[in-house]
């Protein structure tokens, strides 16, 4: 793993990487100039709480760096002593614009591989007319990602073809993260983000919460009520799920530091 600019903590059994806006597109442009490999993926609650269900995933994130997605989390590390601020809750909502206009600043190219081709079409013309003079193309989500498919493959050497800096996945969780931990050697770009369903908002196909709430922690209740069959158990059954976790986690090393 690289040198990495971002401080990094482990609490109760989890790793992140909290960094400001900012601070993460330092982290593209210091990977471009020191010809550093950086592969981004990100905690909120259901990433989490996936996290710890799931024994996979957590080979996944391992030597990753992890931006803090929610409010919840950032309490959390609050709670815990940690010294993070609500500016260090990033999410793609707000990172993708800025990160597309520092690569055409920076002259990079980007390259997209997730959702349905005309959805991923529709978010790439909206950023072209937004940031006039940005390199980016990309690849649907519809082939087979097993780490050994001949369709993987030639989506890689297209990434690698295009000569990438920067590679968004978007296949949503834990499908990316798998996809990402099978096939990261592979692809030559400096930086290597998880983006979920971000070229969904950017499209428009999915309702972007006002920003009020995301900064609030009230961002979950805009998408329960929008779908709430969808969302009911990730943001009314996950939480509960995950404070037994967390609390069980505290305990044990409570009980360790005081037997140490």
């Amino acid at each position: 793993m690289s040198e990495q600019p971002l401080p990094h903590y482990r609490l109760l059994g989890f790793d992140v990487n909290p960094g400001t806006l900012q601070e993460y597109l330092n982290l593209i442009k210091h990977g471009v100039a020191h010809e550093q490999r950086y592969t981004v993926l990100y905690h909120n609650l259901h990433s989490l709480y996936s996290y710890f269900t799931s024994k996979q995933l957590q080979a996944d994130y391992e030597n990753c760096t992890v931006l803090v997605d929610g409010m919840p989390v950032i309490w959390l590390m609050q709670a815990n002593g940690i010294p993070v601020t609500r500016d260090h809750r990033l999410t793609y909502v707000d990172f993708i614009m800025p990160m597309m206009e520092l690569a055409r600043d920076e002259g990079l190219k980007v390259f997209h591989v997730g959702q349905k081709a005309e959805i991923q079409q529709e978010a790439m013309n909206r950023i072209r007319e937004q940031v006039p003079g940005i390199e980016i193309a990309g690849h649907d989500g519809y082939f087979d990602q097993s780490s050994d498919s001949v369709e993987s493959q030639r989506v890689i050497e297209e990434m690698n073809q295009f000569e990438a800096d920067i590679v968004l996945v978007g296949f949503g969780a834990p499908k990316q993260e798998a996809w990402l931990a099978a096939n990261r050697e592979k692809i030559t770009a400096s930086t290597v983000f998880a983006c979920g369903a971000c070229m969904e908002y950017v499209a428009g196909a999915v309702s972007t919460p006002p920003r009020w709430m995301g900064r609030t922690g009230l961002e979950w209740l805009f998408r329960l009520g929008e779908n709430p069959r969808r969302f009911a158990f990730r943001y009314l059954i996950e939480p509960l799920l995950l404070a037994g976790i967390l609390g069980k986690r505290w305990l044990i090393e409570k009980f360790q530091r005081r037997s140490a």
